[in-house]
């Protein structure tokens, strides 16, 4: 399961990813340094036209501070486009190198993670996330450092101005500290719960989407409405608690400014009274007093951002941070092309104190069928996992050729054990291309041979395109049966030693059936073949069949033999041809 990050987990993930673009945020912050160094000589200039030039009626000194102030001008912009560019290209540079590693975890994180996971969760972390982290990495790093600076800059030319007065200015402190104070205990929670909300909502999204044909066969489009507007008046109050968040802070900043230039106003006509202090220092100080709160809002305005940006990398960090449970031993080797598949004490549970697969020990020998038969729940299902090493068993040991699945390299596990599930999945692009995921680097010949070992070929080189036909999302321009065909087609091109076969002619019409059927048999023969059968008619044709019942094999012979017997297989295959005399051949 996913879990919130750890500060400290999230800068190291963030150093890391940013390594690559630290110049260009070194870059950006000097840029930002000599735009902040820029605007704080404004104040100096100022004072220096009044006191040496309008005081003494000279000219010199104010044509010479019209000429810098001049200078400075034309040299800020280039600085400010710096900064921008800089800024952005570094951002977005994080950015998409962030989208990368989530993705790639993401096709790295084992079948049990999607299993307990939410879709529209997932799909909130590389969407939503990285796009809330925008703000964060291309302006609120680089101007979060640059409003800092003004500010210490800012004081330090009060204080040398004039200490008694930079004294007065701490009459705006406490406002400061407390709104500050406030703000920051609350922003952090505020725009975690808009990370959680957004995800919610997304997630009603996906599944309304997703199921929009059972949704409208059934006319239930007013109950998904009344799921979904919940969640979206939920994220609707989470950012309005953000904002009242912000507003608490922004409509306090004025009332702080104003309390401090009305107590340095009135302690420096005194002074000015008392010829302690010039009217160029007094103007530069108010200019500089008025020049500190606008960096102070600015950078209470960008930390919420930040905080933001925070609080969604923690959630991106998070998925990063989640463990693989499969993982691949330092000394793994390859597993052997053929030999003897051995499950030795098996025992997995996905709760550990609950197990649903028990103590199970089954040897299958080189280019065996063997039928896996059981109720709802058996743990039928769960045992192909372990074959797959979709999970590793808690207890016991799985082996190929002597070879501990757990010791073998990843690679190689999925080259030799290949599962064919029940309904095939198909990506947008063409035949060729679905049917070459099973093998990247195989050319069109090794396709086609693929195809025409199962008796595929002339269907698919029949359709306009040919094999370069678009199947688009999700293969909706073939039927059924065509995208089982291109599944059982992968596994021709893998030549797997194993295949792990879910039942996969159970929703076909018999016409696709057959179809089908003769392309399994073409595919499965001389390898490894493990079925689990949703019907006790594959059962009838398999080598052994397995029977299993809470979790345990209690039966292991031929069909045959299991029916002479007269236990447990032998009523379940009785039922089953009562059912078939009762409503007819399937």
């Amino acid at each position: 399961m996913m879990e919130r990050a750890s500060a400290r987990i999230v800068w190291r993930y963030a150093r890391e990813i940013a390594r690559p673009v630290r110049g260009r945020y070194i870059g950006a912050f000097a840029a930002v340094v000599a735009s902040t160094l820029i605007t704080l000589a404004g104040p100096a200039l100022v004072r220096y036209a009044v006191d040496a030039g309008i005081k003494k009626h000279a000219l010199h000194p104010l044509n010479v501070a019209a000429l810098i102030f001049l200078g400075l001008a034309l040299l800020k912009p280039f600085a400010v486009r710096a900064q921008i560019l800089l800024a952005a290209t570094a951002g977005e540079r994080f950015l998409g190198a962030l989208r990368t590693a989530a993705f790639d975890k993401l096709q790295a994180l084992p079948l049990g993670f999607f299993e307990q996971e939410r879709a529209g969760v997932l799909v909130s972390r590389l969407t939503s996330d990285v796009q809330s982290l925008t703000e964060f990495v291309r302006d609120a790093l680089v101007e979060v450092a640059g409003s800092a600076l003004q500010i210490l800059l800012t004081v330090a030319a009060l204080l040398v101005l004039s200490p008694p007065l930079a004294a007065v200015s701490l009459v705006a402190l406490p406002i400061l500290v407390v709104s500050s104070w406030s703000f920051h205990h609350s922003a952090g929670r505020a725009y975690h719960a808009i990370r959680d909300r957004v995800a919610e909502t997304l997630t009603a999204l996906q599944e309304g989407l997703a199921g929009v044909r059972v949704v409208q066969a059934f006319r239930r489009e007013k109950r998904t409405l009344e799921r979904y507007r919940p969640r979206s008046q939920a994220q609707v109050s989470a950012w309005r608690r953000a904002s009242f968040v912000n507003i608490r802070l922004f409509a306090v900043l004025p009332l702080a400014q104003a309390a401090a230039l009305i107590g340095v106003l009135l302690v420096a006509a005194s002074m000015y009274r008392h010829g302690s202090i010039s009217i160029g220092t007094i103007t530069a100080f108010v200019l500089y007093l008025i020049q500190l709160f606008d960096p102070i809002g600015r950078f209470t305005e960008w930390l919420g951002d930040f905080r933001q940006g925070i609080a969604a990398l923690a959630k991106i960090v998070g998925l990063l941070e989640a463990p693989n449970a499969i993982v691949e031993s330092p000394e793994a080797v390859d597993l052997p092309p053929h030999g003897r598949l051995v499950l030795d004490e098996v025992t997995f549970g996905y709760d550990s104190s609950r197990p649903v697969v028990r103590e199970v020990s089954l040897e299958i020998e080189p280019g065996a069928h063997v039928a896996l038969v059981g109720a709802t729940g058996a743990g039928k299902s769960t045992l192909a996992k372990l074959l797959t090493r979709q999970y590793d068993p808690r207890k016991g040991r799985i082996t190929l050729g002597g070879v501990d699945l757990r010791d073998a390299r990843l690679e190689s596990l999925r080259q030799r054990i290949v599962m064919l599930p029940q309904e095939g999945h198909l990506f947008s692009g063409t035949i060729a291309h679905n049917v070459r995921l099973a093998q990247p680097d195989a050319d069109d010949a090794d396709v086609r041979n693929a195809l025409l070992r199962i008796g595929a070929l002339e269907r698919f080189a029949s359709l306009p395109d040919g094999l370069d036909t678009d199947v688009q999302t999700r293969g909706l321009r073939l039927s059924a049966g065509e995208r089982q065909l291109v599944g059982i087609a992968r596994v021709a091109l893998a030549d797997p030693a194993v295949i792990v076969l879910d039942e996969a002619t159970s929703s076909l019409d018999p016409g696709t059936e057959a179809a089908v059927e003769r392309a399994l048999a073409a595919v499965v023969e001389g390898r490894t073949v493990v079925t689990i059968a949703h019907r006790l008619s594959t059962a009838e044709r398999a080598d052994r069949v397995v029977v299993m019942a809470y979790g345990r094999v209690v039966e292991v012979e031929s069909h045959n033999e299991l029916d002479e017997q007269g236990e447990r297989y032998a009523r379940l295959w009785a039922s089953w041809q009562a059912g078939l005399a009762a409503t007819g051949p399937t």
